[in-house]
């Protein structure tokens, strides 16, 4: 009985930590990098944190959960911004873990929302035009 036990465990052991590829890579929460043409310090606000002072280009985390649509703040004594609005695109890792792990693995991907990513890694900021 406890030899059945020890190799259930192991199994699911196993399963659950080889099947869901896009959440093992993809990790935590996606990180984007801000850039600008602004020689001053800005403050970052996302669903995640606060950066305040910071000089760009600078890399914040975003809310995976709330990746499409989700804005993205700059704020600066000197100068109004638009803000950065995110759009999401397919993890590629979710289509191996398919593959590999199968409908386990799929459904931890989509629990964890690590089968979609932010469109681009980078993004330019841009004045508001004055009014």
């Amino acid at each position: 009985m406890k030899k059945i036990m020890k190799n259930t465990a192991i199994a699911v052991i196993v399963v659950t930590t080889m099947s869901s590829c896009a959440t093992i890579v993809a990790g935590g929460s996606p990180r984007i990098t801000i850039d600008g043409d602004t020689r001053n310090p800005v403050t970052i606000i996302t669903e995640k944190q606060t950066y305040p002072n910071v000089q760009l280009p600078y890399t914040v985390q975003v809310n995976r959960h709330h990746i499409d649509g989700q804005r993205i703040q700059i704020q600066s004594e000197n100068a109004s911004y638009r803000d950065v609005v995110l759009e999401k695109k397919v993890n590629n890792w979710t289509f191996g873990n398919i593959l590999i792990g199968g409908l386990i693995g799929f459904g931890v991907d989509l629990i964890s929302n690590c089968v979609a990513k932010p469109s681009k890694p980078n993004y330019f900021i841009e004045k508001r035009a004055e009014e």
